[in-house]
């Protein structure tokens, strides 16, 4: 954004990736409001407010307990993008100058962690490790019924959850996580033994029937 002339003869230029919402004092409608609008700025009755448009990525580390009580860490992305401006700055707080999408992102990261930890809690160490998808499915829904509303955009926020990923799952406890890889370290271990003991028993054959060649040629 670029703010062009002097004193009450301002031009306020926009890129064509940001959003921009401009209101002027006595009137309840804001003047400008759309994707990439420049647009004329009397800084003694005007107010205005810019906001990437571009996709959002957040970042989650939920620490959740899970049906056997043990302690596992989620990591995952969620990433969402602005839908419809004229309902997100009604309902969102971009006032911040620096990152005007601080807040938003960690109100949805905070959503976001604890629809983590209420399906977590209600699955085993063994699910949670093996199959990520209801945990996926769980977060989507949650986010979208907040960002997006239930059928009608009026409910939401005027946002949309572009993608939900889970990265990985960690049990936190080494003791437990070493317990659970025992078995699969065990099975490995005794299909490995079996083939060489096998290989050995081939080999022995094949000596054997050798020898008797020799045996018999002499």
């Amino acid at each position: 954004m670029r703010i062009s002339g002097f004193w009450r003869w301002r031009n306020v230029l926009v890129p064509p990736n940001a959003f921009v919402v401009h209101t002027r004092r006595g009137r309840a409608e804001p003047l400008h409001i759309g994707l990439g609008v420049s647009f004329r700025f009397n800084p003694s009755t005007d107010s205005f407010l810019v906001v990437p448009g571009a996709t959002q990525t957040i970042l989650i580390n939920a620490y959740c307990i899970c049906r056997e009580l043990q302690g596992v860490l989620v990591q995952g992305y969620v990433q969402w993008i602005i839908q419809d401006f004229a309902v997100a700055y009604r309902k969102l707080d971009f006032g911040d100058s620096e990152d005007p999408m601080r807040l938003v992102n960690l109100q949805l990261r905070e959503q976001a962690e604890a629809a983590i930890k209420d399906k977590v809690a209600t699955m085993g160490v063994r699910d949670v490790l093996s199959d990520k998808q209801p945990i996926i499915e769980e977060l989507t829904a949650r986010l979208r019924a907040v960002a997006e509303g239930e059928g009608n955009s009026e409910q939401g926020l005027g946002l949309r959850i572009v993608t939900v990923q889970i990265k990985e799952a960690v049990v936190s406890s080494s003791r437990l996580w070493e317990n659970l890889q025992k078995p699969y370290r065990s099975e490995q271990a005794q299909i490995a033994r079996l083939a060489e003991l096998e290989a050995e028993e081939a080999v022995a054959q094949r000596e054997m029937a050798a020898n008797r060649v020799k045996e018999t040629q002499r």
